[in-house]
């Protein structure tokens, strides 16, 4: 004999975009998938800094759609071109 009970569940049913706000899930995706815990077609950043640094312990998460990911990574970029002309 089985036994049932009914569970409260969270379950991911949007990602926004942390730069611009728009969000990173396809309309479709959202109608047609009741959780999107796997999703993982856009750009995350993260970063930890440890034991001495100034900032010892902060760690970081950031969701970003293709297009703000894309312009982040122009920006370091172009930052690391200007660092490497000052050598």
């Amino acid at each position: 004999m089985k036994t049932t009970a009914s569970q409260q569940v969270e379950v991911v049913t949007d990602i926004l975009c942390d730069a611009c706000g728009t969000s990173v899930v396809p309309d479709f995706q959202k109608k047609h998938r009741d959780n999107l815990n796997d999703f993982s077609d856009y750009g995350m950043l993260n970063a930890s800094y440890g034991y001495g640094s100034n900032q010892d312990g902060e760690s970081f998460h950031f969701d970003l759609c293709e297009s703000c990911f894309k312009e982040l990574t122009k920006k370091i970029a172009d930052i690391r071109t200007l660092n490497s002309g000052s050598l």
